[in-house]
């Protein structure tokens, strides 16, 4: 559900601040500080996975040995 919503088009992928400076910009400047945006979320986001895998990878083992200890 969560990687639907985000296929969804947004009207801006800029921050507040960063849509406010770019205003007055051009039309291609505006388009790179999308891309930009875009790009600095790729590492971002794959640091945030990762994360998220390992922290998912070693709960299962840490409750795995605990039952194993109860059934012995």
């Amino acid at each position: 559900m969560l990687a639907a919503l985000l296929l969804l088009p947004s009207a801006s992928f800029a921050c507040p601040a960063c849509r406010d400076v770019t205003a007055g910009s051009a039309p291609q400047v505006r388009a790179g500080i999308r891309k930009g945006i875009l790009v600095l979320g790729i590492p971002a986001g794959a640091v945030f996975l990762g994360i998220l895998g390992v922290a998912w990878k070693m709960k299962p083992q840490a409750e795995e040995e605990s039952t194993e200890k109860k059934a012995i």
